[in-house]
């Protein structure tokens, strides 16, 4: 079966959205060239401000309600 790859991510939890730490360089470059935002390269979320968590040090059960605000049709 192999090792399950776990993917570094930053958690925005007002918006509820993640982003891969290896793309955080390439799109805060494309928000500074678009928007002239910098929030992204301060570990910050561009759409709310709100600081992000690091997902590689948050445990496991911690992890358990992420996406779960932008799941629709659940009870």
């Amino acid at each position: 079966m192999g090792t399950p790859i776990r993917r570094v991510v930053y958690y925005c939890p007002k918006c509820d959205r993640t982003i891969p730490k290896e793309l955080v360089g390439k799109v805060d470059r494309e928000l500074k060239e678009r928007f002239d935002i910098d929030r992204l390269s301060k570990r910050r979320c561009p759409v709310c401000d709100t600081e992000y968590i690091d997902l590689d040090k948050v445990p496991d059960e911690g992890r358990k309600h992420v996406g779960k605000g932008r799941q629709t049709g659940s009870p």
